[in-house]
């Protein structure tokens, strides 16, 4: 089995008592083994080739939250889940020195996106000096909790009824307002946090992390109380819940199936619960443990943003911050291979969707496609929120790319791009991240233009004080890589060669190139 790197230690403390007395499964005796690995690891893992340091696929997972149930599930299928429950639970706090909780005691989740963009924010909460939140979002060792967070911030700034997609403006100020350290681990922005002489100009002001890992580290300090404390907003609770999620496949024989779920049903015995309760996990019908840092207070009802599709929408935009680019879209229609049970132009779709509902309104985006025949314009390039025949353009981004349908046929790709470049040079928006996303299968079927003239062409074109980016996600395998590869580096752009649209790559690729 597999268990995030903040229970797995617990984790595999319980397993080896259980080897001591497990009875055999059929005729063989089975033995639970226990990896550590974080949830991009283990969903990479399914979507690719599977990490031979974990040794075989599990049989059981234990993630921090189902948020990395609702990934996995989006790349593997719902099949590759047979059951999931939580097993404990733990709050998301901010880990904060004690002055500062006081001073949060009136801020909500829907108020820190501020804190953290105004340079003088903190002087309102009669902090002077203090400059920013400084607000510290770790995503390795940390139990999904900058996920959660993530949630928790765009289901506060989202307007009333709407969706917790609209909310991520504010999101989008968090982390891009995170203090610069030297890596993502949440030990290195806790020890900025705490080790500062002056907490006013420390590095880090506050920690998104689970109250759990909060406990944890209190009890590594001497003065525990006069140095840290846990400040968990109001309203709905953003909650790591741990679920027990049994995992179905033809890597597993029967009898591995049969001990995982017999191994997730001693993990819920009073006696193993008690044992997690102590590590400073809520577990039902145990007793929290002494802490002079955090409270183990009651909680409101926890946090629900939706379906686990508007789950995994928040964690792939959370995943990649955006900015304010300005980003003409040219999109192969000739992509009828399926993939993950639905065709590959259906599966980039979704992924550009994903990502659109993420950018904010002063984003420009335009659409063009292009197939065997000719490139067309769509959507012309300009902010999400500018109306576009009588709407929105995000929405009419949205309902045109929900319009497309595969086609086979060849692609004009290197004609429809040389229109495209030359308009985004004659349209160029200072003050913005100006590029074109080239997203295409090939080969390329244009009879008047080859690749060397393509390439001669951007470099021709090309200008320093006006650029604009060519980046190229490329499905294809044949002879048009070396072209793109050179178009994307001749302007400054990025080339990225994805195996197959149903995986994370692709989300990954969409969400870094788009902006």
């Amino acid at each position: 089995m597999i268990a995030d790197p903040t229970i797995s230690s617990h984790i595999e403390g319980l397993a080896n008592t259980y080897n001591e007395s497990v009875s055999p499964v059929g005729d063989r005796c089975v033995k639970v083994r226990v990896q550590s690995a974080d949830s991009d690891r283990v969903v990479g893992g399914f979507a690719n080739a599977w990490p031979s340091e974990l040794g075989d696929r599990p049989a059981l997972w234990i993630p921090a939250s189902s948020i990395a149930e609702a990934r996995l599930e989006a790349t593997a299928g719902a099949k590759t889940v047979s059951d999931s429950r939580s097993l404990v639970t733990s709050p998301v706090l901010l880990a904060v020195r004690p002055q500062l909780k006081d001073a949060l005691a009136q801020q909500t989740w829907a108020t820190l996106p501020q804190l953290q963009s105004s340079p003088a924010a903190m002087n309102a909460l009669k902090l002077p000096g203090w400059g920013t939140l400084k607000l510290a979002l770790p995503t390795h060792s940390n139990g999904d909790a900058a996920s959660l967070a993530a949630e928790a911030v765009a289901a506060a700034a989202a307007p009333s009824g709407a969706p917790a997609t609209s909310g991520m403006s504010g999101v989008n100020s968090l982390l891009r307002g995170q203090p610069k350290l030297d890596d993502a681990e949440l030990g290195t922005a806790m020890d900025a946090l705490l080790n500062a002489s002056d907490p006013a100009t420390a590095p880090v002001h506050a920690v998104a992390t689970t109250e759990q890992q909060i406990f944890q580290r209190g009890t590594s300090l001497d003065d525990a109380k006069s140095s840290l404390a846990g400040w968990l907003p109001p309203g709905p609770t953003a909650t790591a819940d741990y679920p027990t999620v049994l995992l179905s496949g033809d890597w597993l024989e029967k009898e591995q199936v049969t001990a995982a779920s017999e191994f997730a049903r001693y993990l819920r015995k009073p006696e193993q619960l008690a044992e997690l309760a102590k590590a400073g996990f809520r577990a039902e019908g145990t007793t929290p443990p002494s802490s002079d840092v955090t409270s183990f207070s009651q909680l409101a009802a926890p946090l629900s943003i939706g379906d686990n599709t508007m789950r995994v929408t928040v964690a792939n935009a959370t995943a990649a911050p955006t900015g304010s680019p300005a980003v003409t879209i040219m999109l192969d229609q000739s992509m009828p291979t399926e993939e993950g049970g639905k065709s590959r132009l259906a599966n980039v779709v979704a992924a550009i969707n994903g990502r659109l509902k993420a950018l904010p309104d002063t984003a420009s985006v335009g659409l063009w496609t292009f197939d065997g025949t000719e490139g067309r314009s769509e959507v012309s390039t300009g902010p999400l929120a500018e109306p576009v025949s009588g709407q929105r353009r995000s929405d009419a981004l949205t309902s045109t790319l929900d319009e497309q349908s595969a086609s086979g046929g060849g692609a004009v790709s290197f004609t429809t791009l040389r229109m495209i470049y030359n308009e985004a040079l004659s349209k160029y928006r200072e003050g913005q991240t100006n590029s074109i996303l080239v997203i295409t299968t090939g080969p390329h079927t244009d009879q008047s233009l080859d690749g060397p003239g393509l390439q001669e062409f951007i470099r021709g074109a090309y200008d320093p004080a006006k650029p604009v980016a060519v980046n190229v996600i490329d499905f294809g395998s044949g002879s048009d890589r070396a072209t793109w590869e050179a178009v994307a580096q001749a302007s400054s752009g990025t080339y990225q060669h994805v195996s197959s649209s149903a995986s994370p790559e692709l989300t990954t690729a969409v969400n870094t190139l788009l902006g």
